[in-house]
């Protein structure tokens, strides 16, 4: 009774007449819904406190049995202001929370989504420190691209096993040496962009200091593992369109 959790808010939706379900994110019992009543009226102490893309901490009564709850109340733990001030990096946030829901079941017994969490905590810090939002997204797809068992082959052609290369092909899962990247009518890359490709899949969001020091974030890095998540996972994420859109008006 009276259980106490923090967690990322992933995702709002309309409930009732004044309610919200809640898709949150916590560290204790990883992802689990929550009904919270009337903050939708302008009444409620709730509504500031459970924003998307915020982190918070809930008051609910926990059964083990159960992933969808009642919420009792609410206090906002970090709003991250700046995150949220920013156009550009606040779509990064959707994208990067919708990212993680998707590919995040709800919570079990024996599943806490640990490895997810701490993504996202460095996801919104980095994004309120005034981070490269492209970059920021792009570590963290290939994070998550690895714990869904999707990350890209990025040591030798994935075909043939050539060290060679000369582009990336989604549909393949990585690399492609010269013979199969003409065999699949693939466009080939500039050196710089294969070498910037691969740091990024050896690095991760764990790295994220040491690669920002070396890389700029680029749109056409975040559209392979758009397509690699699309090829092999069938998933297309809607906040991307508006982060796409984006960049060609800004």
């Amino acid at each position: 009774m009276n259980d106490r959790i923090t967690g990322f808010v992933l995702k709002q939706s309309d409930y009732r007449e004044a309610d919200v379900i809640l898709s949150v994110l916590t560290k204790e019992y990883g992802k689990l819904s929550f009904v919270a009543q009337g903050v939708r009226k302008m009444t409620s102490k709730n509504a500031g406190s459970i924003m998307p893309y915020t982190k918070t901490e809930i008051l609910f009564d926990y059964n083990e049995t159960k992933t969808f709850f009642r919420l009792k109340n609410a206090r906002c733990k970090e709003y991250y202001r700046s995150m949220h001030e920013d156009i550009i990096a606040s779509s990064a946030a959707a994208v990067a929370a919708e990212l993680i829901d998707v590919l995040t079941l709800q919570a079990t017994n024996d599943m806490t989504n640990n490895h997810e969490y701490a993504f996202l905590d460095i996801v919104f810090s980095k994004l309120d420190e005034g981070y490269d939002p492209t970059l920021v997204l792009s570590l963290l797809f290939v994070d998550m691209l690895n714990l869904a068992g999707l990350l890209p082959d990025v040591d030798a052609c994935v075909t043939c096993g050539n060290t060679h290369v000369v582009t990336v092909s989604p549909k393949d899962g990585g690399f492609l040496c010269q013979v199969h990247a003409e065999e699949h009518h693939i466009p080939f890359m500039k050196t710089e962009d294969l070498r910037r490709f691969r740091l990024l899949c050896k690095a991760g969001l764990e790295k994220i200091d040491i690669v920002n020091q070396y890389i700029e974030g680029d749109m056409k890095d975040l559209q392979y593992f758009i397509d690699i998540l699309y090829f092999h996972a069938d998933i297309q994420l809607k906040s991307m369109n508006f982060y796409m859109h984006l960049h060609t008006i800004v």
